[in-house]
């Protein structure tokens, strides 16, 4: 009976990996942050993962900003032309890959042959890494259990990018966003806006937007309590001007979600941007917190958060 017994157990030690998915400490606090608006503190996203140090959307930049204990990735996902659904930002291959041409009009088959260029890559740059352009699939199994995901849409498949989150059963782990009014058939009618982490994108409304007929907003109230029906758990704003995050609306926001800001671009951060977060955080990210910030998505995300921990703002 004891031989039995101690099989019976090794046999269940050996089964639990497969039942189980143990989260870091990390992700765990990093999600409490998430859904609780009311938690004191900024979280770092990385844009396209941690790239400096491997290349753009590819599993070592996943592995590195875990490494870093990074609170969120954010990943662009696009489809190739036999839809498998891959991580790359640009339409086409040539800044990140030694490919050419559209990634929709190659076959995932001929896209993974490619290799990817170190860090951001670049047209002119020959230098070439042994990594490959991973698959979304991929993605998802380094990051389960590890780090909060952004997924970026590049091409219109975020209900696919949701049925793969729910079949690698991550749905408490993944952010979906999109740019659209609450009304919208697109946006009313999917699963991911009601099932997942979701943060729609708001754009302050540039001349160029208007005249182009894209979605943005002139101000935030009433457009922000409109999305209630989808319980987002955060708003990113994108915003030339600071009077934008600074209504009344966006402050009963705050209560409700974290709001977002990318400091990637002055025209997405009232006028800031990472190109002189380094020699003056304060005058960027400081500012940005001033406003509400309580997400800042940064190509810089070790440097944000060494800020933010001097500032007890970060764990």
């Amino acid at each position: 009976m004891r031989i039995l017994s101690l099989a019976l157990s090794a046999a269940i030690v050996t089964m639990l990996p497969a039942c189980t998915h143990v989260r870091d400490a990390s992700l765990v606090a990093s999600e409490r942050m998430l859904r609780d608006p009311a938690m004191p503190g900024v979280m770092v996203a990385s844009h396209r993962a941690c790239w400096k140090s491997a290349s753009e959307n590819s599993l070592d930049g996943i592995r590195a900003c875990i490494a870093h204990g990074i609170d969120i990735i954010e990943i662009d996902v696009r489809a190739t032309a036999d839809g498998r659904l891959v991580l790359m930002h640009d339409s086409t291959l040539d800044r990140t890959t030694n490919g050419h041409g559209k990634l929709s009009a190659m076959t995932f088959e001929a896209v993974r042959r490619l290799r990817l260029k170190p860090a951001g890559g670049g047209s002119d740059v020959t230098t070439l890494t042994d990594r490959r352009v991973p698959t979304l699939e991929e993605a998802l199994a380094v990051a389960k259990g590890r780090i909060l995901i952004n997924m970026d849409a590049k091409d219109p498949v975020q209900e696919r990018i949701f049925e793969a989150v729910e079949k690698a059963g991550m749905v408490g782990q993944v952010i979906m966003k999109m740019s659209a009014d609450p009304d919208a058939p697109e946006l009313a009618s999917s699963r991911f806006a009601s099932r997942s982490m979701f943060i729609p994108v708001i754009f302050a409304c540039a001349p160029k937007m208007v005249a182009a007929g894209q979605f943005c907003a002139s101000a935030l109230d009433p457009l922000l309590t409109r999305y209630d029906r989808y319980r987002p758990v955060g708003y990113e704003l994108n915003y030339g001007d600071p009077a934008f995050v600074q209504s009344p609306a966006a402050l009963v926001a705050r209560g409700k979600g974290r709001l977002w800001v990318n400091s990637l671009k002055p025209e997405q951060a009232g006028g800031v941007s990472d190109a002189t977060a380094i020699t003056d955080p304060d005058g960027v990210w400081g500012k940005l917190i001033d406003q509400g910030a309580t997400i800042i998505q940064t190509d810089h995300p070790e440097a944000l958060m060494e800020y933010l921990q001097g500032r007890d703002l970060h764990r």
